[in-house]
């Protein structure tokens, strides 16, 4: 797979709500100073409030869904002035996905490992990066068979996640479940990507389909790759209308309207047989 792969899919990344973003969020959503226990015999006292913390954090956080270099400028320098922040995961993880709209693999992945080392549960890093990785990763590439294996281990444990997350005071109930089928989908579509690598068409097919069902913009990506799975599979039908689908808008209409013409002739003429 190449990494012209990774590119066409930045426009998937709509990730409006941060699920697990804040480990040190109220439950309003805002950065929330905390209490710490001392000495339980002397009582409570409260740990001292940084105020430039504070409100770097917040300003950080209402960034999100701006200009992804605004969000870049604001999360590398939060971390360089409060490197022991209680706040850094969040931050990393809002980076990495900051990284991917931008372009900049190699910090994404960097930023995403240190989310993940400091919220291993943090659901947005574990899509994302499933989804990234296969598109990114060829086995051949150095490391490339553990940064696999690494997406895989994250596309499970995010979708073992995903359905049990509470819904945020502040956040609706249908702008919660489009945000938990969104990164289900990049779940999926990392397993389905990773299965046509290993020629496990059947299964590729099953995970492409969850994810361009469950996605509320499905990646033209997954219908390309949807049906290349179905092609291999035999599945002549299915991979016509999935080959119609992805050509019908974003950077592979061209690709994906020749492999939909080859796929109707090869039906047509009974040169391949459907099992469809």
């Amino acid at each position: 797979m190449t990494a012209k792969f990774f590119n066409w899919s930045a426009a998937v990344i709509g990730l409006t709500v941060a699920l697990s973003f804040g480990a040190g969020l109220s439950s309003a959503g805002q950065p929330a100073s905390y209490a710490q226990d001392k000495d339980k015999d002397k009582g409570e006292k409260k740990e001292k409030v940084n105020k430039a913390e504070e409100a770097a954090y917040k300003a950080f956080f209402a960034a999100q869904g701006a200009d992804p270099a605004m969000q870049i400028q604001l999360g590398e320098d939060f971390i360089t002035k409060f490197p022991m922040s209680k706040y850094l995961g969040g931050v990393y993880g809002v980076l990495t996905t900051a990284y991917y709209t931008s372009g900049n693999t190699d910090k994404m992945f960097a930023a995403g490992a240190k989310a993940l080392e400091l919220n291993p549960d943090n659901v947005d890093v574990l899509a994302l990066l499933a989804m990234a990785i296969p598109r990114r990763v060829k086995a051949n590439t150095p490391d490339g068979p553990q940064q696999l294996q690494k997406a895989e281990v994250y596309a499970h444990h995010a979708i073992e996640l995903i359905p049990a997350l509470t819904k945020p005071e502040t956040v609706d109930d249908a702008t919660f479940e489009k945000a938990k089928n969104d990164k289900l989908a990049l779940a999926h579509s990392g397993l389905g990507l990773l299965d046509i690598d290993n020629k496990k068409y059947e299964d590729a097919k099953t995970e492409l389909t969850q994810a361009v069902q469950l996605a509320s913009a499905p990646d033209p990506v997954d219908y390309y790759l949807l049906g290349n799975a179905d092609y291999q599979g035999s599945y002549l039908n299915g991979a016509i209308a999935a080959y119609d689908k992805c050509a019908a808008t974003g950077p592979l209409v061209t690709q994906c309207k020749a492999r939909e013409d080859s796929v109707k002739k090869e039906a047509a003429s009974g040169t391949k047989l459907s099992r469809d």
